[in-house]
């Protein structure tokens, strides 16, 4: 199958968080005929599935995960002015298409993993042990080809705040959950912005601000407001730090906290093994240099370092069109993709 087959089938197969089964499915055979040797499938809650892949011994891991965030979106596969657009052909269907590609055109070893719910839980790499020591991993995410070294830390927060309600004309007279709630924003915006300035992280981290409920009407002043968000930060600061920071609004203001997910930060040195041989790899396709950066979001690869497995993070596109209509890949970056991939398992063929 050529590059875009290999991709619209992908796409075609659907597979949003837990429902991963059937796409998962499709790689095994795909890989069975490519001749990996060792498929193991991984069941660690009931119908929620890791498929592992072995072909030959390879020092490295690749990993990636399998399901899409549809935010609304229908399966498409469109091809346009030499881009590919539909939900999750960026994040990460498109880097499962050139890998693919890359595995069919040679024999070298290798060594795949592919996680489900990575989107919304990320109980599939939560649960996922390595079957064996290896010198790194190499997780699939869009990167714009840079290689991610240092994987931002991140703590989710939900905020209830309250306030007094009353009359909507009479706002001197109550206290707007609301506007409470646009405070702690900007409070924790404050947190994450007086991090040092990490070099790799480009543009700097900033808040992810996500969901806020609250109000009913104009006329009413809301009496309680909802707000979620996540700090990002790097490494070397720790979640424990960040989560202080976070207790020490309610001292300040009238609300709750819970603490919904905390997730460490990483880092890999560049001498590595894992990124030396993509930087090799990369290197050998592409005479532009080699751009070394931060992973500003969640991935696979923090779940992996915390089982002692170092991890770079890499791959086509730009990550800011994931998870939206704008979602889009370059064809022409998805073939040069793929030369990375065939270089970095040790072939030219």
């Amino acid at each position: 199958m050529y590059l875009l087959e290999i991709l619209e089938k992908l796409l075609l197969l659907g597979g949003a968080s837990g429902e991963e089964f059937p796409v998962l499915q499709w790689i095994a055979s795909f890989l069975e005929d490519c001749g990996f040797e060792d498929l193991h499938w991984q069941e660690y809650d009931p119908g929620k599935w890791n498929l592992y892949a072995r072909r030959g011994t390879s020092p490295f891991l690749v990993a990636t995960h399998v399901d899409v965030h549809y935010a609304g979106r229908k399966q498409d596969f469109t091809v346009r002015d030499g881009f590919v657009f539909g939900a999750g052909v960026l994040d990460t269907r498109g880097q499962i298409a050139a890998l693919l590609d890359a595995v069919q055109r040679t024999t070298s070893p290798a060594e795949l993993v592919f996680f489900s719910e990575e989107e919304t839980t990320g109980a599939g790499s939560w649960h996922f042990e390595p079957h064996r020591p290896f010198e790194g991993a190499l997780v699939l995410e869009p990167t714009s080809f840079s290689l991610c070294v240092a994987l931002a830390g991140d703590v989710e927060v939900r905020f209830f705040v309250e306030g007094l309600s009353g009359h909507g004309a009479y706002p001197h007279a109550a206290q707007n959950a609301i506007a409470l709630a646009m405070e702690v924003a900007r409070e924790c915006e404050g947190i994450v912005a007086s991090f040092a300035r990490h070099p790799l992280f480009v543009p700097p981290l900033r808040l992810m601000l996500g969901k806020i409920e609250g109000g009913e009407s104009s006329y009413v002043i809301p009496e309680r407001c909802m707000l979620e968000c996540a700090l990002p930060f790097p490494p070397p600061y720790g979640v424990e730090e960040v989560k202080e920071r976070v207790l020490a609004l309610t001292r300040r203001y009238p609300l709750q906290v819970v603490f919904l997910d905390t997730n460490p930060a990483f880092a890999i040195s560049p001498e590595n093994p894992v990124v030396v041989r993509l930087r090799s790899a990369l290197e050998q396709v592409d005479a532009r240099g080699v751009v070394y950066a931060g992973m500003p979001s969640w991935t696979d690869a923090t779940y992996l370092a915390m089982r002692g497995v170092p991890s770079v993070v890499f791959g086509a596109g730009d990550l800011a069109l994931a998870h939206s209509e704008r979602e889009c890949v370059s064809i022409a970056e998805l073939e040069r993709l793929r030369e990375v991939f065939l270089s970095f398992l040790g072939s030219t063929v």
